[in-house]
């Protein structure tokens, strides 16, 4: 109580100086309290209530709140709304985004700000409307309703968004409100803004199939109207809007089969007597909605813009499976886009027959073997890769066709030797669909395979394995082998190491191994069936015909004669096959790391959610992809963080640079979340990676220099000499690796530079903001080229013999010995590592780890010791979290100052072990 009022005889006064706002030197010292961990919560509480009691809410005692909602979110900021509500439109939309997501809005409040003079204030409230905060849906629609008539597009399009949120979170029983809601964005389909479009499209497609929903004998009749309304924007002037038709169409449930054949003729069908046996009213629909849909995934194949050719594609994943005679028809368009000059279309079209294989809707015919097996020797591996999937769930129907996908397989084995285990798989997969078809050709195949072992012709060891490969699948799962010879069995068992990868989904090394042995010398096919002078087969012409020779001698004598080959083959194959491996890595992370400068050239242009939704396509991507040599997962793990951080950059950048809404500095608790975020992860580059190039390094400090800067330009209460100091270390050290190279630096770098040398010379501690504004706009993704010397440090910590379950004992006040294994890759010897030991109180206490103890060399350090925790509490138990962290000293400054601990900040090298330690009782 004493505290609460010891700040009241400063402002008492005069009534003058109660109406005066805090001034910034008051809140850059609250400022301080608030980001020391150390500060008590009475001062955090204190500092909240004289916040939140100002008779003057302002625009930084706003952005001090946010942040103090996310250093200390335990407090909550529930009283701030009404005070600021008396202030102005824009205030109190800066209040209601500092405080918590999810916070009930009254009804009035919610109608003053959506109708303020502000329509910065406006557009906040309808995009966040459900999202930062709750409104009742009764009140919410009518207003969003009436918003799609406002003069402004932006406010117009997030009214609109706002009803496909309000589509999703329930259900609505009026049929009158639901078809005026469809109806009213059916009018905003000719909005003259192409963003509006694109919003009255999803209202289209959310609201529409939610009417026809309401009756399930109209759900068809108004499930044409929707698909109709959506094809018509298949030709509009806006690519945009046409991705998004086409991204509406892969929500349809139902669409009636003429208008769907319609869609892939650009001739309107007349109804003739074809047409008889439809009703009446589906005759009236169909003459009526035909010239809308005539054609229109004709025209999205066959779109300019490879994004619209990709939506088309994807499209068809959802329609092929409501009609089998259309997804007949479709086909033949998607094998037309094989030959498609994108890469992503190609990609996106065989992902379209891989789903439609999966529902049993793709019919491969013989026109289509030539375009269709094409796709297996295509320079791009995603493509390869995407066919290889499809050949391992078809059924092909004809031995031409299985004849063909296995020599074409064989052409892939040999042009891309990067793809053998996958096209193992497929060859597996195939002789399983197949059995009679490999039957048919194991004459042929067992001649070739016989020929190769006994010296007759070069030894094509990955053909070989292929062919072995699809005999043996063939006979799995007790079929009829009574056509593959034991001799075939004998043969895989010699290239066991090879083989076995394409039979891990059904079965282990060891079991692979027992049923191959089994199988070489089963009586089925008789050892007198093959001439092994003559070195042909003869297949079984009776039953019970007798062996003169034992299977088992037939079995001895080829391991015999194989062994030794097998033993130097396997030496060289390994080196082939990681080195192969490498190389598949290395230019797939090429690849995906090619497509970034792209894509941030569209930010520019304001296709940021766009950019996002790409970026979540290759995080799917990488996250597919599992290799463990050679540095393979080096390279996925340095990929991965890049995508996060360039991800989350996008994501700031939207926040301080695009849209409408720039200086209403809303959603400061996010911004600032993603700003620590992205500082975080821009430390992680240098600490958790080494073996950078010159040029590679440059391209990573570039993307720390602009982390630094956009968080300068945030920046507004007080001044961050911190920040203001490791942007100066890190622009000195970019400048001295340009000048090794003899390299001219960026606009963005020169700018920066210049900024620097201004702070420097008049001893601020900031940036002008609009200088800053400047510079950033400048920045632009440099192209980044990974050239495989990459390595990532990481570290394994385990704690044997501890769990949940089971317990280490202590003693209070005494300290407990923790047992601890340590696995280090790639730890430079100058490092200073810590093993981090926290308590949820906040207590932590750190132990410095001497390589010099460790074992091994710098790729791979081990040591296992026994760590002392001395800060037992006066507890029955207590649950410890263990972390091993790398200090990260390229900054050369010393933010952080611990007795005993690290002088700089750590970045951890693994995740946090829970130690679960109990109180020993005296019995």
């Amino acid at each position: 109580m004493d505290d609460t009022s010891e700040p009241e005889p400063e402002t008492a006064p005069n009534q003058t100086q109660q109406q005066q706002p805090l001034s910034l030197h008051t809140l850059s010292s609250m400022r301080s309290l608030l980001i020391n961990p150390s500060t008590p919560k009475r001062t955090v509480s204190s500092i909240l209530e004289t916040l939140t009691r100002s008779p003057q809410l302002t625009h930084h005692s706003l952005n001090l709140l946010s942040e103090l909602a996310t250093l200390h979110p335990s407090f909550t900021l529930d009283t701030l709304l009404p005070s600021a509500a008396e202030s102005t439109t824009r205030l109190a939309v800066e209040a209601l985004a500092a405080l918590k997501p999810g916070c009930e809005l009254d009804g009035e409040t919610f109608v003053s700000l959506c109708f303020g003079p502000s329509v910065p204030a406006r557009l906040w409230m309808l995009r966040n409307a459900g999202l930062g905060y709750r409104v009742r849906p009764a009140l919410l629609f009518p207003v969003l309703l009436g918003f799609t008539r406002d003069p402004f597009p932006y406010v117009r399009e997030a009214s609109l968004e706002g009803l496909v949120r309000l589509s999703e979170c329930g259900e609505f029983q009026d049929l009158g409100l639901v078809k005026g809601c469809y109806q009213r964005a059916v009018q905003l389909l000719g909005d003259v803004e192409g963003c509006v479009r694109i919003s009255a499209l999803r209202v289209v497609a959310s609201w529409g199939l939610m009417l026809a929903a309401f009756n399930a004998d109209m759900k068809v009749y108004w499930s044409n109207e929707v698909f109709a309304k959506l094809c018509s924007a298949a030709r509009d002037m806006s690519m945009k809007v046409r991705v998004e038709a086409f991204n509406g169409l892969r929500k349809m449930e139902v669409v009636s089969e003429d208008i769907l054949m319609q869609s892939l003729s650009k001739k309107v069908t007349k109804v003739g007597k074809g047409k008889e046996t439809l009703d009446e009213r589906k005759s009236e629909q169909f003459v009526m909605l035909a010239p809308s849909v005539a054609g229109a995934l004709v025209h999205g194949l066959e779109d300019e813009f490879f994004e619209v050719r990709k939506a088309a594609c994807q499209s068809l994943h959802r329609l092929t499976i409501l009609s089998a005679k259309f997804a007949c028809e479709a086909l033949d368009l998607l094998m037309d886009m094989l030959n498609d000059d994108s890469v992503v279309v190609r990609f996106q079209a065989l992902e379209t027959m891989h789903h439609m294989a999966i529902n049993g809707c793709l019919k491969l015919q013989e026109k289509h073997v030539h375009m269709f097996l094409g796709a297996l020797v295509d320079c791009s591996w995603e493509v390869r890769h995407a066919e290889r999937k499809i050949l391992k769930i078809v059924k092909l129907n004809d031995l031409a066709l299985f004849k063909s996908s296995i020599d074409r397989l064989l052409e892939n084995l040999q042009s891309y030797s990067q793809d053998e285990a996958d096209v193992f798989s497929a060859f597996s997969h195939l002789g399983r669909n197949h059995k009679k078809f490999v039957g048919l050709i194991m004459r042929e195949t067992f001649e070739e395979v016989e020929a190769a072992f006994e010296g007759n012709e070069e030894f094509n060891s990955a053909r070989i394995a292929a062919l072995l490969i699809l005999s043996v699948s063939a006979s799995l799962f007790n079929a009829d082998i009574g056509s593959i010879p034991p001799l075939m069995f004998s043969y895989a068992v010699t290239l066991l190491g090879r083989i076995y990868y394409a039979f891990s989904d059904i079965m282990d090394r060891d079991a692979l191994l027992a049923y191959l042995c089994e199988r070489s010398r089963s009586t089925a096919y008789s050892a007198a069936n093959i001439n092994l002078e003559e070195g042909k087969q003869q297949l079984p012409l009776s039953e019970g015909d007798a062996a003169n020779l034992s299977s088992n001698e037939v079995m001895d004598s080829i391991m015999v004669s194989h062994i030794m080959r097998e033993q130097k083959e396997v030496a060289n194959y390994q080196v082939e096959q990681n080195q192969s491996l490498h190389n598949e890595v290395t230019n797939f992370t090429n690849y995906i790391l090619d497509k970034f400068p792209g894509l941030w050239s569209m930010i520019q242009t304001g296709g940021t959610n766009e950019v996002l939704r790409s970026f979540r396509c290759l995080k799917e991507d990488l996250a597919l992809l599992k290799f463990d040599s050679l540095g393979s997962g080096d390279a996925l793990a340095f990929t991965v963080l890049y995508l996060r951080n360039i991800t989350l950059l996008v994501e700031v950048w939207e926040h301080l640079h695009l849209g409408p809404a720039n200086g209403l500095s809303s959603c400061g608790t996010v911004l600032e979340s993603k700003l620590q975020k992205l500082d975080r992860r821009a430390k992680e580059f240098l600490s958790r990676f080494v073996g950078f190039t010159a040029e590679e390094e440059l391209n990573i400090l570039e993307l720390i220099l602009v982390t630094y800067a956009l968080r300068l330009y945030k920046v507004e209460t007080s001044c961050l000499s911190l920040t203001l100091e490791r942007l100066t270390a890190i622009y000195l050290r970019f400048v001295s690796i340009l000048k090794e190279k003899s390299s001219l630096p960026s606009n963005f770098v020169a700018e920066l530079g210049k900024l620097l040398h201004e702070c420097t010379s008049t001893y601020e501690a900031s940036c002008s903001p609009l200088e800053l504004d400047k510079c950033l706009k400048l920045f632009s993704l440099k192209q980044f080229m990974f050239h495989g010397g990459i390595r990532h440090v990481k570290a394994e910590l385990s704690i044997p013999n501890n769990d949940s379950e089971h317990h280490l004992t202590f003693v209070s006040g005494l300290p407990v010995g923790i047992q601890c294994e340590i696995t280090l890759h790639n730890v430079l010897c100058d490092s200073r590592l810590w093993l981090r030991m926290s308590v949820d109180d906040g207590s932590t206490q750190y132990v410095f780890l001497d390589l010099d103890r460790f074992e091994g060399s710098r790729e791979v350090r081990k040591l296992a010791f026994v760590v002392p925790f001395y800060r037992t509490p006066k507890a029955n138990s207590l649950k410890l979290k263990v972390s091993i962290g790398l200090e990260c000293m390229f900054e050369n400054v010393c933010p952080v100052q611990r007795f005993g601990g690290p002088k700089h900040e750590l970045v951890l090298l693994c995740k946090e072990k829970q130690v679960y330690l109990s109180k020993v009782y005296n019995d």
